[in-house]
């Protein structure tokens, strides 16, 4: 498996996947990634700030992740992020 950002090989251990398209415009396609090649595409185009300033704004929404990530959706301690989320937005869940 290669990198779709810098094309060498990749280990299991440092493998990413990377949305084509995003997921909030619809994305479903991934592309493996090394991690470090995958924060560094998210640095360079500016997506970390820009989605910082997002969830400061729609906390609740931003919330929407203690559902879906591995390892996250059935973690007791995401449990109050769920929450709050169901909260706000009880008939999307």
């Amino acid at each position: 498996m290669t990198c779709y950002f810098c094309k060498r090989r990749i280990r299991a251990a440092d493998l990413n996947l990377h949305h084509v398209k995003p997921k909030s415009a619809g994305g479903t396609t991934t592309v493996p990634t090394h991690k470090s090649c995958h924060v560094a595409h998210h640095i360079r185009e500016g997506h970390f700030r820009a989605w910082g300033r997002i969830g400061g704004k729609l906390s609740a929404i931003t919330r929407r992740w203690a559902f879906t990530l591995k390892g996250v959706k059935d973690n007791p301690a995401f449990e109050m992020d769920r929450q709050f989320y169901r909260l706000y937005y009880a008939e999307a869940v």
